[in-house]
């Protein structure tokens, strides 16, 4: 699906930090958002998927408008990754993948089947799923 966004503003404390913001990202296609530290990179990315909420502009992701949906559906079929370690480091590689899918009631075979998709596509031998975070590299 195609993400587009126009002309998002977002503001803290009276100070704007995304100032009309506009791009588009076609179906299969990636975009790179450069800038220096502080100038809106990742508070964009949130709004994408209401972590944060615009003051201003549209967010269209196919053919629905974000900025109307429920937040907490649209977080469900949009990932986000963080730029930080974003892993526990206590739990088994499995275990991390599984956290949102038992929070949402999954079945123990369904998680375990979306669990080795999920490592197929990175290109990681099943065995993986039963390693600590530290093991892959």
């Amino acid at each position: 699906m195609e993400i587009v966004a126009e002309s998002l503003v977002k503001e803290y404390q009276g100070h704007r930090v995304v100032d009309q913001v506009s791009f588009s990202v076609p179906e299969g296609k990636t975009l790179v958002l450069l800038g220096t530290s502080g100038s809106g990179k990742t508070t964009c990315l949130r709004m994408l998927n209401r972590l944060v909420e615009p003051d201003g502009g549209r967010i269209w992701i196919g053919n629905e408008d974000v900025t109307q949906l429920n937040s907490v559906d649209l977080r469900r079929r949009i990932g986000y990754v963080i730029q930080q370690v974003g892993l526990f480091p206590h739990v088994t590689v499995a275990e991390n993948i599984e956290v949102v899918p038992r929070l949402l009631g999954w079945s123990r075979e369904k998680r375990r089947s979306r669990t080795m998709e999920l490592l197929k596509m990175l290109g990681l031998e099943p065995s993986m799923s039963d390693r600590k975070p530290a093991a892959l590299s």
